[in-house]
């Protein structure tokens, strides 16, 4: 496939091992570029015939070339569970002169470079991704990248850029999906309201429900990311926790893949006693105690008696 668009961004190299004259001569896609010269070439050789002729067949010869050249992704969409690893692999159709490798992730607001690799500058790795992600084919003319430990966040879809001298880019993409399910829960207690919230994010769409309710009604509130990950938030608020023991709250967490169950932990003493019940508590403790030592120093009392 052939990208038409400009230079991407590349905030690790400014293009070294191309010279401002080779710069120049990149076109704004390779097709777009070589027909231009074509029809300016025909025009010339109407003038010069003689002197045209050879450059005309030469270049002739290149584009014809380069309309058989384009990227081949491994597939169009790659599944994987979250925790495998999980290898990207693009290849140009034929051999040309690459002079960079570079991949992508869409949608990214800045569209940074996660990656990019050049016999000049050699290889760098965005640093959201070092110590999990690397090249794992440094050729320049086929390229694959490998993400260890693939995380929820690592889906969405990559684009493998070849720098080809003098054409300008050709791209392949690939999409990625990373299967799993993340929950989490907290609690809050005040004034003998209780309010717990569960959180979930899932690739497939998860789904979030209460053990109990106690006569309460749940709010949520659910977010598709473009990635194809949705984030689920449940609240319940209970305004008599009296009745809750231990482990009769539990938020259930679950998609087509998987259940998680996170249990609501209520301390005894924070669920049910002020304060001043707790200050009765420690003196009743202290009082009990001291008994058995006043009785002690009593009979000591009589016997010196």
């Amino acid at each position: 496939m052939l990208s038409g668009g400009g230079q991407p961004p590349d905030r690790y190299s400014s293009g070294a091992g191309l010279s401002a004259r080779h710069s120049r001569l990149l076109p704004v896609s390779p097709s777009a570029g070589l027909r231009r010269q074509l029809l300016r070439n025909l025009q010339l050789k109407q003038i010069f015939p003689s002197k045209m002729t050879l450059q005309f067949v030469v270049l002739c010869l290149v584009y014809s070339g380069l309309e058989k050249a384009h990227v081949v992704p491994q597939a169009g969409r790659i599944k994987v569970r979250m925790g495998d690893s999980v290898t990207l692999s693009c290849a140009l159709t034929k051999p040309l002169d690459v002079l960079q490798v570079t991949w992508q992730k869409h949608p990214e607001e800045l569209n940074d470079n996660i990656a990019t690799y050049s016999i000049a500058n050699g290889l760098k790795i965005h640093k959201h991704y070092e110590d999990r992600m690397n090249f794992t084919s440094l050729e320049l003319n086929k390229t694959s990248i490998t993400f260890w430990d693939a995380r929820m966040d690592d889906s969405g879809c990559y684009k493998c850029l070849f720098k080809v001298f003098p054409f300008g880019f050709f791209a392949g993409n690939i999409c990625l999906s990373v299967f799993g399910l993340n929950a989490s829960v907290h609690q809050n207690i005040s004034e003998g309201h209780l309010t717990a919230i569960c959180n979930a994010d899932g690739l497939p769409e998860p789904t979030i429900t209460w053990s109990n309710l106690f006569n309460s009604t749940p709010t949520q509130k659910t977010v598709r990311h473009k990635n194809g990950i949705v984030s689920i938030t449940s609240e319940l608020e209970i305004y008599n926790i009296q009745s809750i023991s231990a482990q009769d709250l539990t938020c259930i967490v679950s998609n087509a893949n998987e259940t998680v169950e996170l249990a609501v932990k209520i301390k005894g003493d924070d669920r049910s006693s002020p304060p001043w019940v707790v200050i009765i508590v420690v003196l009743l403790a202290v009082a009990l105690a001291l008994i058995p030592i006043v009785l002690f120093l009593r009979k000591v009392q009589r016997q010196r008696r």
